[in-house]
């Protein structure tokens, strides 16, 4: 906590005769700089104090009056109408943060929270029957952020890519195949060829659905290792996987096992037997299911045909999960639609008796479409994430040759901006919000982008080029008194904040949001305050060390959620 910030609380707490947690949650920034720099609202505690807002704040303002003058960390505060109006020393605030951020350097923002402690994080997982498109993109970023963040505040984490390497998809490819399939065309060009023959079974299906029996044949015979089948199954999946880690290598996400929905199809009877055993299972209709307390619908184990469902998959994976690496959070990474699958799944596991049960999270993400147009691969209307990589590269190309022709290695920075740009599009969202891809909204190097980030941090490494010597992280601060440099500085504080709730929710939108404020302050700091002053040394000093506050903190910020952060645009 910023002891800043936390003094704050403790002596509005105290003269307000409020819990320090209420205070913490409404106290804000002014929206005016002549305010103050923090502020608290009285508004939402006139209910509970029974007394007229502006009245509470006077009163409280009054009490505080004393203790405040004796601190050296606050240098006043004032009652307006309705609000607690607070200022720090802006000396001591500014030293303090940019020491903190000089002294951790790369980690500021970490607290070591994490050490000790496991996190498994199973994101991704793409269907290995379809090609990866930009549906993929969704739990690929937000899960990989996810894992960054964690890892920096010192968890140890496990990567997962549960990959969908089974199920009914695999009978009707099993199908397609078999019955249109040019053997010499799939080898020559895999992903794209199978995917052509997934679609046709799809709309063949509905002129004929005696086809739907043609695939569940397959995987019949599949599950009962039936040579023939396997071999073929194999074939696709190993042709689905290369292609995958194809794109992760262009994306730059890494996984630490790639265990496979296949891995578990013959853990049903180990999944049965820890139901049996509690007496929660039971048969319905032909079918073994787990009734639930707080759901209406069951959780399956086992179908009417005797095989293992997605239930009792994902209950086998996790049991693995908790033996393996004794997890103290467990995170799915997954698609709003199956909220009702993970909560029978813990639920089932919760009613085992099984308290790690109450470990695992599901971080469920909204829907994504493309210019508007929604997603299914079955239909045939699938937009491909590369495709949508090289075009970003490609505008970004454009962008470059028109703004900075002369920019050296200015394809890799194309690359870097370009692919950052679809990345940030995405994490930058609350997770559970719909979104729509918009390529040449997500380029803008002037709106609430990635590149813009991005320029900025690019900006901030040109003037410390310009500065051409070292920083000097003991120079006195105290030229960095004005309103455009307390807000730079006061958003700096906020980053370990961002960092901690990030992983709190496992929401990477919440580092996304302040590396625009953040990006946004430092540019208006940079339009209003000359940095390199001919003749003002002491103040050219300071400046420069918070242009490289600045320049540090976005890095980093950029690096959690997957991007790069080039010196130069």
């Amino acid at each position: 906590m910023n002891p800043f910030v936390e003094e704050i609380i403790e002596r509005t707490a105290a003269a307000a005769d409020l819990d320090r947690d209420v205070i913490a949650e409404l106290l804000a920034v002014p929206p005016d700089d002549k305010l103050g720099d923090y502020a608290l609202p009285c508004f939402t505690l006139a209910k509970q104090l029974r007394r007229n807002p502006a009245q509470i704040a006077s009163d409280v303002a009054e009490r505080l009056q004393e203790g405040v003058a004796a601190s050296p960390n606050l240098a006043g505060v004032a009652a307006a109408g309705p609000y607690v109006n607070f200022r720090v020393d802006r000396h001591q605030f500014a030293a303090h943060i940019l020491d903190q951020i000089a002294a951790a350097a790369e980690t500021y923002g970490s607290a070591g929270q994490g050490r000790g402690q496991t996190v498994v994080i199973d994101y991704s997982s793409p269907n290995l029957a379809k090609p990866f498109s930009i549906a993929h993109l969704r739990s690929t970023a937000i899960g990989h952020a996810i894992y960054r963040i964690h890892q920096f505040l010192g968890w140890k984490c496990v990567g997962i890519n549960h990959l969908g390497d089974y199920g009914a998809n695999f009978g009707q490819l099993l199908a397609a195949y078999q019955l249109w399939g040019d053997a010499d065309k799939v080898k020559a060009n895999p992903v794209p060829e199978l995917l052509e023959l997934y679609v046709r079974f799809t709309e063949e299906k509905e002129k004929n659905p005696d086809l739907q029996e043609e695939a569940r044949s397959r995987l019949r015979r599949l599950a009962e290792g039936d040579a023939e089948m396997v071999a073929l199954w194999r074939y696709f999946i190993d042709e689905g996987r290369k292609e995958a880690e194809r794109i992760y290598a262009i994306l730059g996400v890494h996984f630490d096992a790639f265990l496979g929905e296949s891995r578990y199809a013959d853990h049903l009877e180990s999944v049965v037997a820890l139901f049996e055993e509690k007496g929660l299972a039971e048969v319905s209709d032909g079918a073994l299911i787990v009734r639930l307390e707080d759901e209406d619908a069951p959780c399956m184990l086992r179908t009417t045909n005797g095989t293992s469902t997605y239930h009792s998959r994902d209950i086998a994976a996790l049991l693995w999960r908790q033996g393996e690496y004794d997890f103290d959070k467990m995170v799915y990474v997954t698609d709003m639609r199956q909220m009702l699958h993970f909560r029978q799944v813990f639920g089932a596991l919760s009613q085992a008796g099984l308290a790690w049960a109450d470990r695992c999270v599901h971080a469920p993400f909204g829907m994504m479409s493309f210019k508007g147009r929604a997603m299914a691969t079955r239909k045939g209307n699938t937009v491909l994430l590369e495709e949508v990589l090289d075009q970003a590269i490609e505008l970004t190309k454009g962008i470059i040759a028109e703004k900075n022709p002369d920019l050296a290695g200015a394809e890799e920075v194309a690359r870097q901006v370009g692919i950052s740009a679809v990345i940030f599009a995405d994490v930058s969202n609350r997770r559970t919000r719909d979104i729509s891809f918009d390529l040449e909204e997500m380029l803008n190097f002037d709106g609430e982008t990635g590149p813009y980030v991005q320029y900025t941090h690019a900006r901030f490494c040109s003037i410390l080029r310009k500065h051409g010597r070292p920083v000097d992280a003991a120079c006195d601060v105290a030229p960095l008194d004005g309103d455009a440099e307390m807000r730079a500085v006061r958003k700096l504080a906020d980053f370990p904040a961002q960092v901690a709730a990030a992983a709190d929710g496992n929401e990477p939108s919440f580092i996304a949001t302040y590396l625009i404020e953040l990006a946004t302050v430092a540019n208006k700091f940079y339009n209003e305050v000359p940095v390199l002053v001919a003749g003002d040394e002491a103040g050219t000093e300071a400046r420069v060390r918070l242009v490289d506050a600045v320049r540090a903190v976005l890095a980093t910020g950029l690096g959690l959620l997957g991007m790069s952060a080039p010196a130069e645009m």
